[in-house]
């Protein structure tokens, strides 16, 4: 059994790798936009819903592992504690801790990924535009997401870090013997 922890900027294919994941090896896939984006919808304030929504995802993945499922944690990993948050899950449940990096340097192939994706609340419809939930002034999003691919937070241990840039077909090898190992 083991929880994989997806990581990656926005548009960068962590989504399209976690449903490979779930597809092949049988795992469910436990997505924080998803839950942030029901906690929206229930009215939660911005704050709450993003705390709300990590709490969640932690939560989901402690009960799936328990039921004896592979788990996909399909978020950005922007801060220590989610990164060490699921490297605590997977051994407290006895599961093997894998993490793989999405990596995408072309913010104009991001920027068409967020525009063509089928959009969530608490997505963003477009490299320069907030979600919906979001005020303030527009923002310079690729100084935004240059910030956020310093910010990844990775693992001392061996993991996977995919060139997103490639298409899925020519990844799916990586992947899955990456997961077998």
């Amino acid at each position: 059994m083991f929880l994989l922890q997806m990581s990656g900027v926005p548009g960068s294919g962590k989504s399209t790798v976690a449903a490979h994941v779930v597809a092949a090896h049988g795992a469910v896939a436990v997505d924080y936009d998803v839950i942030k984006s029901a906690i929206l919808d229930a009215g939660f304030d911005l704050a709450a819903s993003t705390k709300a929504a990590y709490e969640t995802m932690y939560g989901m993945a402690r009960h799936l592992l328990t039921q004896g499922h592979h788990v996909v944690m399909d978020s950005p990993c922007f801060w220590p504690r989610i990164l060490t948050e699921g490297m605590s899950i997977a051994a407290a449940q006895g599961a093997t801790y894998k993490y793989i990096e999405c990596q995408v340097t072309d913010l104009q192939v991001v920027d068409e990924r967020l525009r063509r994706r089928p959009r969530l609340r608490s997505h963003r419809p477009s490299l320069n535009d907030l979600p919906k939930d979001v005020a303030g002034d527009p923002v310079d999003g690729e100084a935004l997401f240059h910030e956020w691919m310093t910010r990844i937070e990775r693992p001392a241990t061996e993991y996977l870090e995919l060139d997103m840039h490639r298409p899925l077909a020519e990844l799916v090898p990586k992947i899955d013997a990456y997961l077998k190992a």
